[in-house]
């Protein structure tokens, strides 16, 4: 009974069951507050799609059908429910799914009507949400990533120490000097890429970027200068990335990631512009401003043999630090604003406001995923609302925020100290297993620099696995 009135904000009681099938047909309705249709008996819903009756829902904001998918009880506070012909009303919902054997074969849904006429929030409890020209501009252009597409101006930079980045950039594409951004996976090394490119006089070439840790060192190779005809059995002659971007900028994410033999070779380039295409004989020149990406110290990257000492040096001739999200707190909020007027678009609905209590939670969070994980929250949580809804709350998280007390969990892990146990007994069982496999999966990347495929081995769980929950997660 007490969780039941933690779920259902301290009723204690239900009132309305709902049983489906795999198909979605109702198998059984009880209602006892005239949830089903207000003036209908339950019996006559009996055999109906469920979708039909409630003409707002759809399988992604429908708790009975995303607990049938996922597997898992799916939970969803002021849901907004509308019977076709009758007056919509508001409802709490648990649905947990029903298996047969090993076997998903439905879902019953248990519910709790709210009052009618419950008052909305109020004003002081909201953060209204605003578009501005900026904002707009970055949330179109994040669709478009077939060329160097951000600005400066288009850049979130409220924290001083974003301002010090952004103000930095028109120094760094004065000039051709190569250039190395440090960050955190998920900081927006890319973003300052593109806005170095487009903020210098190579804004009307081309744009590349490459990550190194995605190809093996041989492919690597190969897109990166080109092959020869005969080269290898089945080559072609093709063009390198490094001819591609002659006059422009290429942009070689996880640099640490490239082996080491090949990071020789990439010195060669950097040094005189010159290199051969792989099996080939000519030497070729290539007019490129490079900009090389880290995800960890690159010092640290040195001493653990990553990183080769005289490449670094070549490419840190200027130096930009992306600070991690933890360390610009007063860039949270713009960036809430910024994915929630984004996914509005995305999935065609209409949220004006994000609960004051969501903003604080947010605020006080660590995201070791950074920005990544932050958009990935509100597109979780706006995917589960009803298109109905205008205020975003901390309910429709699909998993909570452990808010920093102290040192924070992910901090207090990095530097090897024990966790408190209270800080890991918050929310479900569920919940708490996710978080718990979510810090593991961030530690191994951290561990092994970025790179998938050493963290996979190191978690003993194979690489595509990785990628999905990697994804799953926002990390």
């Amino acid at each position: 009974m007490k969780f039941l009135q933690e779920l259902f904000h301290g009723k204690g009681y239900i009132d309305g069951i709902t049983i489906i099938n795999l198909e979605g047909e109702i198998l059984f309705t009880a209602k006892f507050n005239r949830k089903f249709g207000q003036d209908r008996q339950g019996d006559d819903l009996v055999g109906k799609k469920f979708l039909d009756v409630y003409e707002n829902l759809d399988p992604s904001t429908s708790t009975t059908i995303q607990a049938m998918e996922r597997g898992a009880p799916a939970y969803v506070e002021n849901q907004y429910l509308k019977t076709r012909g009758k007056k919509g009303i508001t409802i709490t919902s648990l649905s947990i799914p029903i298996k047969w054997g090993e076997r998903i074969v439905g879902a019953i849904d248990l519910s709790a009507q709210e009052p009618d006429g419950a008052p909305a929030p109020a004003p002081e409890d909201l953060v209204e949400l605003t578009v501005s020209d900026c904002l707009l501009g970055s949330t179109r252009k994040m669709t478009d990533r077939d060329a160097a597409v951000f600005t400066v101006e288009d850049m979130i930079a409220e924290d001083e120490s974003m301002r010090q980045v952004r103000d930095y950039i028109p120094v760094v594409a004065s000039c051709d000097l190569p250039v190395m951004i440090c960050g955190e996976t998920g900081t927006g090394k890319e973003v300052v890429a593109q806005a170095i490119h487009n903020a210098s006089a190579r804004r009307d070439k081309p744009f590349i970027a490459q990550n190194c840790a995605a190809l093996p060192e041989t492919l690597l190779e190969s897109i990166l200068f080109g092959t020869t005809r005969g080269a290898f059995t089945g080559a072609t002659e093709n063009k390198g990335l490094f001819e591609l971007a002659d006059g422009g900028t290429l942009f070689l994410d996880e640099i640490n990631s490239m082996p080491l033999p090949l990071q020789s070779k990439l010195l060669r380039v950097l040094q005189d512009g010159c290199f051969r295409s792989l099996g080939g004989s000519e030497t070729k020149y290539a007019d490129v401003k490079i900009i090389a990406a880290v995800n960890v110290d690159p010092l640290q990257a040195i001493r653990e043999g990553q990183l080769r000492q005289d490449i670094y040096y070549r490419l840190s001739m200027m130096f930009i630090r992306i600070p991690p999200l933890r360390e610009r707190r007063a860039d949270i909020r713009p960036f809430i604003n910024l994915y929630v007027n984004k996914h509005n678009a995305t999935f065609h609905k209409k949220i004006q406001y994000v609960s004051r209590e969501l903003v604080q939670q947010m605020e006080a969070y660590d995201w070791p995923g950074n920005l990544r994980e932050l958009e990935h929250r509100i597109v979780s949580a706006m995917s589960r609302v009803s298109p109905e809804t205008r205020v975003l709350n901390l309910g429709d998280l699909e998993m909570p925020l452990l808010p920093k007390a102290g040192p924070s969990i992910q901090t207090a892990e990095r530097a090897g100290e024990a966790v408190p146990e209270e800080a890991l007994s918050t929310g479900s069982l569920r919940q708490a297993v996710q978080e718990y496999e979510r810090r593991l999966i961030q530690q191994a990347l951290e561990a092994a620099g970025g790179n998938v495929s050493k963290a996979a081995r190191s978690l003993e769980i194979p690489r595509q696995t990785l990628c999905r929950k990697i994804r799953g997660y926002g990390l």
